[in-house]
């Protein structure tokens, strides 16, 4: 992490706690990633998106790269608050649930990060902010109309492919941001994002994008869906950004071609 992103978190994570043990970080993190991977694993009764989960898992990934030398930012210390960021993250999923057992896994983990960073618990993991609902984040979108226009092969592709653009901008524009934003809830939006273009990408090498109501595009739409609502979620809580509404403009404008938007056919 550069200096002009170093100083205002060292700002941001005042009062700090001394380490409770000289334990060497690399362990500490092997034990982190340990625990976020049992609390992905938990059986949860989601409402909507199981999100949580794989945010949880990227938080293991990041922890059991440090575990290994490999700091996803920098040092161990800015490594740790992306860990936590990728926890905060979880926990604002819309209508995910969170049994007592995935709480004591990502207690387990919270306290190791603690010894991490030097900072209370309480002062990086959120424990007490109220989940939001799909009502909260944005109204309900309504499902394709049943007899709406249909493509061909090659229309859903490219409708596959325009949707994968707007997305990719969307990335950038993010990846960029977030090296600045002093913010684990972005970066954890970053990650989350970079995931879902991966996998529209190597989906869409496969030339089969199905149609509107089965197959990569549904799914491609669903997906979007799942981090829109989390765009909504992070950016209402008294932030406000404009950066993250025009990022969150763009994953709005690719899911209306998901969703059979023939204006950008040609």
């Amino acid at each position: 992490m550069n200096a002009v992103l170093e100083k205002p978190l060292t700002k941001a994570r005042a009062r700090k706690t001394a380490p409770a043990a000289a334990v060497p970080a690399p362990a500490l993190f092997e034990e982190v990633g340990d625990f976020l991977a049992e609390a992905a694993g938990t059986n949860e009764d989601h409402a909507f998106s199981g999100d949580s989960d794989r945010l949880l898992s990227i938080g293991a990934m990041i922890a059991f790269d440090a575990a290994k030398g490999k700091f996803s930012n920098t040092t161990a210390e800015n490594t740790a608050y992306d860990v936590a960021a990728c926890i905060n993250a979880a926990r604002l999923v819309p209508e995910d649930s969170e049994s007592v057992e995935r709480t004591v896994q990502i207690d387990n983990a919270a306290l190791r990060l603690e010894i991490i960073t030097g900072t209370a618990v309480h002062r990086m993991i959120f424990t007490d902010v109220r989940r939001p609902s799909r009502q909260d984040s944005e109204p309900a979108v309504p499902a394709p109309v049943k007899g709406a226009k249909e493509f061909s092969e090659e229309q859903y592709n490219e409708l596959y492919w325009q949707a994968y653009v707007y997305m990719d901008s969307a990335r950038s524009v993010l990846f960029q941001y977030a090296e600045h934003a002093s913010s684990e809830e972005v970066l954890a939006l970053r990650d989350l994002l970079d995931m879902y273009c991966s996998t529209a990408h190597a989906t869409f090498e496969a030339k089969d994008a199905g149609n509107l109501s089965s197959g990569p595009l549904p799914n491609l739409s669903a997906d979007l869906s799942k981090i829109i609502h989390l765009f909504y979620a992070v950016n209402d809580d008294g932030r406000d950004d404009g950066v993250l509404h025009g990022v969150n403009y763009l994953l709005k404008s690719a899911k209306r071609i998901t969703d059979g938007d023939e204006g950008v056919l040609g």
